[in-house]
């Protein structure tokens, strides 16, 4: 029997076991995510099949539209370039870039499903803290036993948790945790913010994060949890709690650990190089990288950080307009300098090297857009659930905060998670809203 003649019912059963399953996927990793994100399109598109192609279609969405054929035409410009220098990957490279397409079906099945109301949401809710409460108490067993459940031995200055040889715990945490906060709302109907169980859940996230090892996502977490108090009218008299609270779970980590005051000294030391040497990395020098990151700047010494933003400004140089296309950085790089990296770490570096000054434009518009809706309606009282909506908006609104490092934008974990929120954002607020500006 297939998919498009089961009952509706049997259908639910299925999409939201597999939506349940994402935050499972990104523990597992890329090959679990993109079999999980290929199922929901599949099954998106058998249940629905010709309605899927007759969704409403926004002006989010025509940009959409926009961002995906731009970056298949910068890629075919650039082919014959790249393909001088290195054909096997950029062949790779160009089928990349059309596989990218799948994330536009993915964002179509995501909103298409909660539009139909298909997507309960407090069972992914439900999952995702689950998760989050696994891995934050898998990492605390390998601090302390040296290894974790799976017998996976800890770093010497950073815990990997279940995700192996990958330290990426802090971040998943960080991406997934708002999830456990919400959960209580949402089966309740009121949330009590001043709940001890609540506090605890705090103190277990905070501490999981900060021996994780992850300073970005240290920062992120704290960032969205004070956006949460300070936008929230009934939270913000505890925001005078919160902050100095903070800074006492801080200082009492790292009086026990002191491992982990170096690594957050250091992170600090590196972030100030960042800010007082921004106009260092955008100016015009040699070409050589090596003279690049050494000359006239003792900052740049040992900053890998600068050395890679400084990278991403000078490949972006080579092709301003349009970039290179999607997964091109490194083969503009070698192109072009001595020293190269994977991709800048940094979301906007990135774009701008692949897809040029039109590209993020494009992105920008996108996001703009989606924040502009979203306090638009919230504004104008528009009822709208935020206890489901609200936690979206503020992993979506720190995962694209310009100031900070990143893994690279168009990478199956980072894309999928993007795509993910646009999608529940977007489908939320249409479905919520009667808002006749959405289209």
């Amino acid at each position: 029997m297939i998919i498009s003649k089961l009952p509706n019912f049997s259908f639910r059963v299925i999409i939201n076991l597999l939506l349940s399953l994402l935050p499972l996927s990104f523990i597992a990793g890329n090959l679990v995510i993109n079999l999980n994100m290929v199922l929901i399109v599949l099954a998106s598109l058998v249940f629905w099949r010709k309605d899927f192609f007759k969704i409403e279609i926004l002006f989010l969405d025509k940009l959409l539209f926009f961002l995906f054929f731009f970056s298949v035409v910068t890629s075919l410009i650039n082919y014959n370039d790249f393909s001088a220098s290195d054909p096997s990957l950029t062949k790779e490279n160009f089928i990349k870039t059309i596989t990218f397409l799948r994330y536009l079906l993915f964002y179509f099945s995501i909103r298409l499903i909660i539009e139909k109301n298909y997507f309960d949401l407090k069972t992914f809710f439900l999952s995702s803290s689950i998760c989050v409460l696994f891995v934050s108490l898998d990492l605390i067993l390998q601090l302390y036993k040296g290894f974790d459940i799976f017998g996976f031995p800890k770093g010497q200055h950073k815990l990997s948790g279940p995700f192996g040889d990958e330290y990426i715990a802090g971040s998943y945490l960080q991406r997934f945790s708002l999830f456990l906060f919400f959960l209580i709302p949402i089966f309740k109907g009121k949330i009590n913010y001043q709940s001890l169980f609540l506090f605890f859940l705090f103190l277990l996230i905070f501490f999981s994060i900060v021996i994780a090892g992850n300073r970005m996502p240290f920062v992120l977490f704290i960032m969205s949890i004070l956006i949460l108090f300070s936008i929230e009218k009934d939270l913000r008299k505890f925001l005078f709690i919160l902050i100095p609270l903070i800074f006492i779970i801080i200082f009492a980590i790292i009086s026990f650990y002191p491992h982990i005051k170096d690594s957050l000294d250091h992170f600090l030391k590196l972030a100030l190089q960042i800010i007082f040497s921004m106009d260092e990395i955008f100016q015009d020098r040699s070409l050589n990288p090596s003279k690049v990151y050494l000359k006239d700047s003792y900052f740049f010494e040992g900053n890998m950080y600068l050395k890679e933003f400084n990278l991403g400004y000078l490949t972006w140089k080579e092709n301003m307009i349009i970039g290179g296309g999607i997964n091109s950085f490194y083969l503009n790089c070698k192109l072009n300098f001595d020293i190269c990296t994977s991709h800048p770490h940094n979301y906007y570096l990135e774009i701008l090297s692949e897809l040029g000054v039109i590209g993020l434009s494009i992105i920008l518009l996108i996001f703009a857009r989606l924040i502009y809706l979203f306090f638009k309606i919230k504004n104008n009282a528009i009822v709208i659930n935020s206890n489901f909506i609200l936690p979206f908006v503020l992993l979506f609104f720190v995962e694209i905060f310009p100031l900070k490092t990143s893994g690279s934008f168009f990478t199956t974990g980072n894309a999928t998670y993007i795509f993910l929120l646009i999608a529940v954002i977007v489908g939320l607020l249409n479905k919520l809203s009667y808002d006749k500006n959405l289209k």
